[in-house]
């Protein structure tokens, strides 16, 4: 194809409709820059499959881990925040580095909190030792409701629903 305003070999073709008609322009590398459209750089369809595989990889081999010890998954994880036992640390170890880094702002450990000399501490261990308590459990019925419900035990999930209810309630 040639290019529509100076007749050399065109690179870029755009379709674009306008007014219900496709209009189709065929442009080479210096026109279509002088019009305000960029060539985009492709990657190669070898990187673009491998970088597929990897992510795919890994999503497979996320979601079929799960805790021989407390039964929790990676998606239970990211769902609640929460890890199960003191295994989950262990089997999840290569996936836990990227929420570290996340939370730590790029830095692969805990790099502390700063505050302002006029903030007030809100955290939990600022609480009473009922209401961290409270938040544990119901932190735990939650996931344990999630497992039943994954698992179709409707009954149980039904009872752990009026659980959290009652003691939502209680706070």
């Amino acid at each position: 194809m040639m290019c529509n305003r100076c007749n050399k070999p065109a690179t870029v073709h755009i379709k674009e409709i306008s007014n219900g008609k496709i209009v189709e322009l065929h442009l080479c590398d210096q026109c279509a820059g002088s019009a305000g459209y960029s060539a985009q750089e492709h990657l190669p369809l070898n990187e673009i499959l491998n970088e597929f595989v990897a992510a795919h990889s890994q999503l497979t081999k996320a979601s079929s881990l799960h805790c021989p010890e407390c039964g929790m998954t990676w998606q239970e994880f990211k769902d609640t925040g929460l890890l199960g036992c003191e295994k989950d640390y262990d089997l999840f170890v290569s996936m836990l580095g990227a929420v570290i880094e996340k939370a730590q702002r790029g830095a692969k450990h805990h790099t502390g909190k700063t505050r302002s000399p006029r903030a007030r501490p809100t955290k939990a261990h600022d609480e009473p030792d009922a209401v961290q308590l409270r938040r544990a459990e119901l932190k735990r019925l939650q996931v344990e409701l999630a497992k039943a419900v994954e698992t179709e035990s409707y009954e149980k999930a039904a009872k752990l629903r009026d659980q959290i209810k009652t003691l939502e309630r209680s706070a």
